[in-house]
């Protein structure tokens, strides 16, 4: 692989879906140059970007499934792309650990012991309106989910799920996020 690499190649080495990869780059988020129509990336300055992106802590993930190999699985993914994760089993757990802490994110499962998903989802939204929850569930097309997808998550991703899938969520929120900043810093506003 030469130093000066496709938007393609570029997705492949980090391990991006070519679309967020270009977001990515339309948005200042990753370096990247644009030649003719494309965009280019140098191997070195992504190597660059990685490492420190590694170093900075991109936000807080609270996963909350009763599978606890989904839970270090899901922790292992999202910790290996900048983020501090908690853990938890229950919908119980989730809400105490939302009365301590700010969660930027909240993968949700929605068939938990106790508590369901989604009455966990309708306590979590009532407390906090704009909480960003991700359902990730076996259950994507049965009224559970239907009854889910009213309260207003950000995504609903169905078991078995790919990991690609996790990590374009945790890059559609860092993107989210700097959008924010950025309209803040110009005196608007983004939804």
């Amino acid at each position: 692989m030469t130093n000066l690499m496709t938007t393609k190649e570029a997705a492949e080495y980090l391990k991006l879906k070519y679309v967020t990869l270009c977001k990515l780059a339309q948005r200042r988020r990753i370096p990247a140059s644009k030649v003719g129509g494309d965009w280019r990336f140098r191997k070195d300055l992504l190597d660059d970007w990685l490492a420190k992106r590694a170093r900075v802590v991109e936000g807080n993930v609270l996963v909350v499934d009763d599978d606890p190999g989904i839970v270090e699985m899901l922790s292992e993914v999202i910790s290996r792309n900048g983020f501090k994760v908690v853990g938890v089993e229950s919908g119980e757990q989730a809400l105490e650990k939302l009365e301590k802490q700010h969660f930027d994110l909240i993968f949700l499962d929605l068939v938990l012991p106790g508590m369901s998903g989604v009455e966990a989802l309708a306590t979590i939204k009532e407390r906090d309106k704009k909480a960003v929850v991700v359902i990730v569930t076996g259950y994507g097309d049965g009224s559970i989910a239907m009854e889910a997808m009213s309260l207003g998550p950000l995504f609903l991703i169905r078991k078995p799920f790919r990991i690609d899938d996790i990590v374009e969520v945790l890059n559609l929120l860092v993107a989210r996020r700097s959008l924010r900043r950025s309209a803040k810093a110009f005196g608007g506003g983004v939804g």
